[in-house]
């Protein structure tokens, strides 16, 4: 299915709807899961995004790449340039064990913990990782949506294989997409003050688009990472200080105590 993409088309012909995303995480945003769950389950369930482990700094063989890492960024953007082509990652170790998940929302956690989750954590440095998720995916009625987010290091999300949001920490930068922040910025979320909101896409609930959702981690350290959306014409409460509290993107319901963000919507169909 074609997507309509309402706003600017990026230099290269690639449409961009893109979060960009400022330093770290607010104190606002106060999501906290366990780890290693919050990188998915072995177990599918019923309508779940698929996540792939790769390990930029070496080759399936083992073996380091040039550079050890050093062009991530690079890598990263390349794939997204290039429609996505699994064949530039294949390049690159690939955890054996594939996770699933229904939502991206980790809270703060330690970088390790993805390799943990993967079971790669014995031959994976916690440094230079990317998940890639990947699924096809419905919203709940037709309308116009945008995504909002933040992460720490790398988020990014494309649509029927077109690049829709970008948000990673300012010393990521993805140069080929040289994609810059909308006019509309919207007022604050409350999960993360920082966040940017996208561009609108148009979506229908009885037509699933293909949904590729990367999170990584360039130098080590601190990890986290928060998917959000809103759909136009909607209204959504507020906070005591105005922040907008926003629907948590999520492919199956899982109500959570949070305040920052919304879990009591119909979630996003997600095709098996």
């Amino acid at each position: 299915m074609p997507i309509r993409l309402v706003g600017r088309t990026a230099p290269g012909g690639i449409v961009s709807l893109v979060l960009g995303l400022v330093l770290g995480l607010g104190a606002a945003y106060s999501a906290q899961a366990e780890a290693p769950a919050a990188f998915g389950s072995v177990s599918r369930g019923t309508g779940a995004l698929v996540g792939i482990f790769y390990d930029l700094k070496q080759t399936q063989q083992r073996e380091p790449t040039p550079g050890g890492g050093k062009d991530y960024a690079k890598v990263v953007d390349e794939f997204l340039v290039s429609g996505l082509d699994e064949a530039l990652f294949n390049r690159f170790f690939r955890a054996g064990l594939p996770l699933y998940t229904t939502q991206v929302a980790t809270g703060r956690l330690n970088a390790d913990v993805a390799p943990k989750a993967f079971g790669v954590e014995g031959v994976v440095k916690p440094r230079c990782w990317v998940v890639h998720y990947k699924g096809q995916v419905a919203p709940p009625e037709d309308g116009t949506y945008r995504f909002v987010g933040a992460a720490d290091d790398m988020l990014a999300v494309a649509i029927n294989r077109r690049v829709v949001l970008v948000g990673n920490h300012p010393a990521t930068k993805f140069p080929l997409l040289n994609w810059k922040p909308p006019a509309d910025r919207g007022p604050k979320p409350a999960a993360h003050t920082g966040a940017i909101y996208g561009d609108w896409v148009e979506l229908r609930a009885d037509q699933p688009v293909d949904i590729d959702i990367l999170v990584g981690e360039r130098p080590g350290g601190v990890f986290n990472a928060l998917l959000l959306y809103e759909k136009q014409g909607e209204t959504y409460p507020r906070n005591k200080k105005g922040e907008i509290i926003l629907p948590l993107f999520q492919v199956a319901a899982l109500p959570l105590a949070e305040t920052s963000y919304l879990t009591d919507r119909t979630p996003w169909r997600c095709v098996e």
